[in-house]
């Protein structure tokens, strides 16, 4: 399958993956992340049942701060 995984175009071997599971390839390990799926968002306790599938756009969102 091929996605959009933030701006950049991406291919998978699988028809479906799970928000998680795209994360772990990408090593997104971050504690602090916002992930929304077709400008939709996806909350932490659904990012391992929420399917990614062809054609869709990913974004993953470290939360950093600083001053």
């Amino acid at each position: 399958m091929k996605v959009t995984v933030n701006l950049e175009d991406e291919e998978f071997a699988e028809t479906a993956l799970s928000v998680s599971e795209i994360m772990l390839r990408k090593r997104y390990t971050f504690p602090h992340i916002i992930t929304r799926l077709n400008g939709r968002l996806v909350e932490r306790e659904k990012r391992g049942t929420t399917l990614v599938s062809n054609g869709d756009d990913l974004e993953i969102y470290h939360l950093i701060s600083g001053g």
